[in-house]
């Protein structure tokens, strides 16, 4: 019981921190104006493809698609949620042991439904290129078991600092895996299966009931649990993105590649409403002129859209230059 509290608590906390997260970075006309009118796209575009005016895609071979879900695979992470102040109660193994029960159980709820939807957008082109449901349905579920194997292996071996060829070798018997549900080459698929669901049940062995290395799963947890926060604030420039670049003879300019000063010019130019409203206007009149317009008439569109955004641009640089949080950024900089 104490184990499933912490293990409720530390969910729900998680979940809310990552919900502030990005109610610190966006707001409610980024839904509005950008998410609500790719979702609307994406369902159209994907109910067409189940019509088959997408044809192209039935010539696409099933490397590039192995390919990608190799990638895919390889996002993959596992952690267990165990924090640093549990390492007292290591001496009570039951609630050590059902903490990594619950963990198991969180990310093999969270594979199916991520690679529910990963099924979801490949069944429409399994569908044109001859499978059944029948056929989807166990392709999806091979595919799933392949996934959680992958996972769990490269989980063990990040645990044990194994050497990179390990983790090489087990990406490639994945992707070798996944290109093989995708041909139907049946003898290929269980052979591969096979090995990964054997591999998986060897390396783990033990992994419930000893925790010789319960720190290093400590230091993984808190890394993963922290790399939403990490990614989202360093893409949006809320923090500055640590650099781990180890070329001693190369030395960046501070500028070449942008600043935290930049990115967060540009965050405030869009999150003023004055701005934001005016290209909320300006976009849709844009869109609609060139459905309008006849012929060449449709490149003043574009080229009056990149006269604005000049004007803009130039009369917010110099606004900008002279805050006095711009100016103590530079000064700061120059020294």
């Amino acid at each position: 019981m104490i184990a499933k509290r912490l293990f409720w608590m530390r969910v729900s906390r998680y979940i809310k921190q990552q919900w502030k997260t990005v109610r610190l970075i966006v707001d409610w006309t980024i839904f509005l104006y950008g998410v609500i009118p790719l979702l609307i796209w994406a369902g159209y575009s994907y109910w067409l493809i189940w019509q088959g005016d997408f044809d192209w895609l039935r010539n696409v071979p099933y490397l590039l698609w192995a390919i990608l879900f190799g990638w895919v695979m390889w996002q993959d992470r596992m952690f267990v949620w165990i924090e640093r102040a549990d390492i007292v109660l290591v001496s009570d193994r039951s609630i050590i042991r059902d903490l990594k029960w619950y963990s198991v159980l969180y990310l093999l709820v969270q594979h199916v439904i991520q690679y529910g939807f990963y099924l979801l957008l490949i069944a429409p082109i399994l569908h044109m290129k001859g499978g059944s449901t029948v056929e989807i349905l166990a392709f999806g579920s091979a595919f799933l078991l392949l996934a959680w194997c992958h996972a769990w292996i490269q989980y063990q071996f990040c645990l044990r600092h194994a050497h990179l060829m390990k983790r090489v070798l087990i990406v490639l018997l994945a992707f070798v895996g996944v290109y093989a549900l995708l041909v139907e080459s049946v003898l290929l698929s269980v052979l591969i299966g096979s090995m990964m669901v054997t591999f998986a049940l060897y390396v783990g062995e033990g992994w419930v009931s000893k925790h010789p290395n319960i720190g290093r799963e400590i230091e993984i947890g808190e890394r993963e649990r922290a790399s939403f926060d990490r990614v989202l604030l360093t893409t949006s420039g809320a923090i500055e993105k640590t650099s781990e670049r180890t070329r001693p003879l190369y030395r960046p300019k501070p500028n070449r590649f942008g600043t935290v000063r930049r990115t967060m010019a540009i965050l405030i130019y869009f999150r003023t409403p004055s701005h934001r409203n005016l290209w909320f206007r300006l976009i849709p009149l844009g869109v609609t002129s060139v459905i309008l317009l006849p012929s060449w008439f449709k490149l003043v569109v574009p080229i009056y859209l990149l006269y604005v955004a000049y004007q803009e641009q130039t009369s917010f640089t110099r606004e900008m230059e002279r805050h006095p949080f711009f100016q103590s950024i530079q000064e700061r900089g120059s020294s």
